[in-house]
């Protein structure tokens, strides 16, 4: 079994594999798995990330989220960890955040996590189970355990992510669903 380090630098390879038209292709792919997920139509309120190149990209369920009339989070890191900033409409302007991730450049609105209804999280792996290898920061885990049990936490990766197994603690949030570019997947949480 491959430790957390290995298998970090495993599917970072993976995914740097695929080329940038590939990963468009894919990325299109999921966006359209997601807008037809109830869990997503269900929502009111919705958090997705802000991808990084070589990640499953947000662009288009971004927009379906807008055509649908959804409030729009996204991920910021604050000294108190990862909260929900409001993405008003029309809000087109970010800068980069820690590790470079783009955060909007005009402060916004935080929003509890018990108003969010659905939430997109990206990782380097995931496992069917649900469980998640991110960076080992541990921002998303200490945000996604104030979630309201009603709040669908949903993982975004390309299918060479999706590893047989995740080491993972009791103390890590699993998904409950995975989403690639081949479809849905429900995750059993076996713990």
């Amino acid at each position: 079994m491959l430790t957390k380090a290995q298998l970090r630098k495993s599917c970072l390879a993976r995914r740097a594999a695929l080329t940038t038209a590939r990963r468009r292709q894919m990325s299109a792919a999921i966006a359209k798995h997601v807008c037809a997920m109830p869990a997503f139509q269900d929502s009111q309120t919705v958090m997705l990330y802000m991808a990084l190149p070589q990640e499953a990209q947000t662009a288009a369920i971004l927009a379906e989220s807008r055509y649908q009339g959804k409030r729009v989070t996204v991920p910021v890191v604050k000294p108190c960890g990862l909260v929900a900033a409001e993405l008003p409409t029309g809000q087109l302007q970010f800068q980069p955040g820690p590790f470079d991730i783009p955060e909007p450049a005009v402060s916004t609105a935080i929003i509890p996590p018990e108003d969010i209804n659905c939430v997109m999280v990206p990782g380097l792996a995931f496992d069917r189970r649900g469980a998640r290898l991110g960076f080992g920061k541990g921002y998303y885990d200490r945000f996604l355990c104030r979630l309201p049990a009603t709040t669908h936490v949903c993982g975004l990766a390309f299918s060479v992510q999706i590893v047989q197994h995740v080491p993972d603690l009791p103390h890590d949030v699993r998904m409950q669903s995975l989403v690639t570019e081949q479809g849905v997947l429900l995750c059993e949480d076996t713990r």
